[in-house]
């Protein structure tokens, strides 16, 4: 016999020895690799904040710089203002009231705009006699006038401009940013240009309280032009810098990029992040930022060294106690769980990795549960919407309007239709009363659904026409349930023909993927939204006036789900004004 207490006093001693070795081992190593790895991960460390910091204040800028771009479209293209720009631009009529039209229209536009704190001025011009400006702090500027609007940098009759540079505000003593766009009249012929000039601070402001350690700098990157940002200024560089290829592996963010950049003789770690495209921020590390501090690295080594000697016995003994009992006790509950005892236990959730475990295992019993009680449900669901349509009763209001329709023909006609209409009527009532079947042929439903559309023809007269297309007879013996066809058509009519005053219905019988059916049902009336189809096939209609209550175009979906399958049902394509196709795809069954 085995001496099992012999056995695991052996795997103790193992342990004890292995951990020992392997505490001096570290305590080796961690002296001879520590100077590096601190400074390994102080590096990246440094980097991932630097890349937090610059993604964060890139997305603010980047949101106003959208604001403001914005802004200069309403004055290009497709908007009220820039047909207000048009008349006042190329109509040889156009009036000092068309201009004050466009300003008031711009001013409006510039109001609403979340950004115009950070518009110096906007300027539209046809580069002839006409120009009009909105400008955010007039005071402090030259008035701009026909003769030295030429002075701006980048305005002239064919330029396009975005974010690529700064310049001195000729008229003021600021500086800006510009976005120039063509103003465009009809068929797309530019008839003038719309000059936008941001302030700098559109970039500075968000980068007050930025922590920027010391031997760093920010750069800005405008198309080609490369600017120093210090404090709320951003300048040019006062010497040119070279680029080279980052030899070290960091990991960073598919959008950020590293460079070693060298000035002057000194090297230092360049970390960019683009706020759009063409414009990029950097922010350059100094290598003696991940230095550490060499006596007190070695004298916290040393110390660690120590410490992780004397806790290595320590640790063996907690080891030993913390898994031996858990892995027992886990054991045992699988063990219970395979002979069918799916009863949660919460004494086996400690607070540690094999508590995970313990939870993963009581989550496996719940969901078996969960799943046995949801299987229960579903099957009662499914004979609930198998015998819905039974229980319906027939709709007073649909009556009502039969028995009009057989009044009118009536009176107008010499009782001409009477018969048909009423006998369709009676094979309707017969099929609802007596037919008790859950699936019945396809033949029979069409059937049942041209009863149903000559009622509706006679009703409305020549202004509801359908037709059918059945590519192969054989499918029509495959089975459907009862009255799936016939809500289709009557929403077709209802809420498609009916409103438009004059449609088309056509009935299409396919075979889809060489087992199933696809049963389409297209007309041409008004159409629904994507909203519209959305809360169909997601929420119960309140009602129906139509041959049943409650029984709409979801019910019909979850019948063909619960009864075919998950990937059976009903889908619906539309387009306003145009067509609405409901298309049905169940398997091809016989009885």
């Amino acid at each position: 016999m085995i001496d099992t207490r012999q056995r695991k006093a052996t795997i103790k001693s193992r342990i004890i020895i292995i951990m020992t070795v392997f505490a001096l081992l570290i305590a080796g190593m961690l002296s001879f690799f520590s100077y590096e790895l601190i400074s390994y991960f102080q590096r990246k460390t440094t980097i991932q904040a630097t890349e937090f910091n610059l993604q964060l204040v890139s997305h603010i800028i980047d949101q106003d710089l959208n604001n403001l771009s914005a802004l200069a479209m309403s004055s290009s293209t497709n908007s009220p203002t820039n047909q207000l720009i048009q008349d006042y631009f190329v109509s040889p009529d156009a009036s000092a009231k068309d201009g004050l039209n466009v300003f008031s229209s711009m001013q409006e536009d510039f109001r609403v705009n979340r950004s115009n704190s950070y518009v110096r001025r906007l300027i539209i011009t046809d580069h002839q006699a006409k120009f009009i400006q909105v400008d955010n702090s007039e005071s402090a500027s030259v008035p701009l006038n026909i003769h030295n609007i030429s002075q701006f940098p980048g305005l002239s009759a064919d330029a396009i401009e975005a974010w690529e540079r700064i310049i001195q505000d000729p008229l003021s003593r600021s500086s800006g940013i510009p976005y120039v766009l063509p103003i465009y009249g009809d068929r797309a012929a530019r008839i003038g240009t719309v000059y936008l000039l941001a302030n700098t601070s559109v970039i500075t402001d968000k980068l007050k309280g930025y922590g920027l350690p010391e031997g760093s700098e920010l750069l800005l990157t405008l198309g080609s032009h490369k600017y120093l940002i210090e404090g709320d200024k951003v300048q040019p560089l006062s010497a040119p810098y070279a680029i080279h290829a980052y030899d070290k592996k960091e990991a960073t963010g598919a959008l950020t990029q590293l460079a070693w950049i060298e000035q002057e003789g000194e090297r230092r770690i360049s970390v960019s992040y683009p706020v759009r495209e063409g414009i990029v921020l950097s922010q350059t590390l100094d290598e003696k930022q991940f230095a550490p501090q060499l006596n007190a690295w070695l004298l916290l080594m040393i110390g660690v060294s120590v410490l992780v000697i004397a806790l290595s016995g320590f640790i063996t003994l907690y080891l030993t106690r913390t898994i031996s009992l858990p892995v027992e006790k886990l054991r045992k509950r699988i063990d219970k769980i395979a002979q069918g005892n799916f009863l949660i236990d919460r004494n086996i959730e400690w607070n540690s990795e094999l508590g995970d475990v313990g939870r993963g295992i009581n989550r496996l019993s719940h969901d078996i549960l969960t799943l046995m009680d949801s299987r229960v449900a579903d099957e009662k669901q499914k004979q609930e919407l198998e015998y819905r349509m039974l229980q319906s009763q027939i709709s007073p209001h649909f009556l009502y309007n039969t028995l009009n329709s057989i009044k009118w023909m009536a009176t107008i006609q010499n009782a001409t239709g009477i018969a048909e209409m009423t006998t369709s009527l009676s094979r309707l009532l017969r099929s609802i009363a007596k037919d008790h079947r859950k699936l019945v042929p396809l033949r029979e439903e069409l059937s049942l659904m041209d009863d149903y559309f000559l009622i509706q023809k006679y009703r409305y007269g020549s202004t509801i026409t359908m037709e059918q297309n059945i590519e192969e007879e054989a499918l029509l013996s495959g089975l459907i349930p009862r009255f799936t066809l016939q809500p289709l058509v009557e929403n077709a009519i209802f809420h498609g023909i009916e409103p438009k005053g004059r449609g088309e219905i056509a009935v299409t019988v396919a075979q889809s993927g060489g087992y199933d059916i696809r049963i389409t049902i297209e007309d041409n009336g008004i159409g629904m939204s994507e909203e519209q189809i959305a809360a169909i096939l997601s929420q119960r209609e309140p009602g129906s006036k139509g041959l049943f209550e409650n029984v709409g175009l979801l019910s019909v979906h979850e019948r063909l789900r619960l009864t075919f399958g998950e990937r059976y049902g009903l889908s619906i394509e539309s387009e306003l004004g145009q067509y609405t196709r409901m298309s049905l795809l169940l398997p091809y069954r016989k009885s």
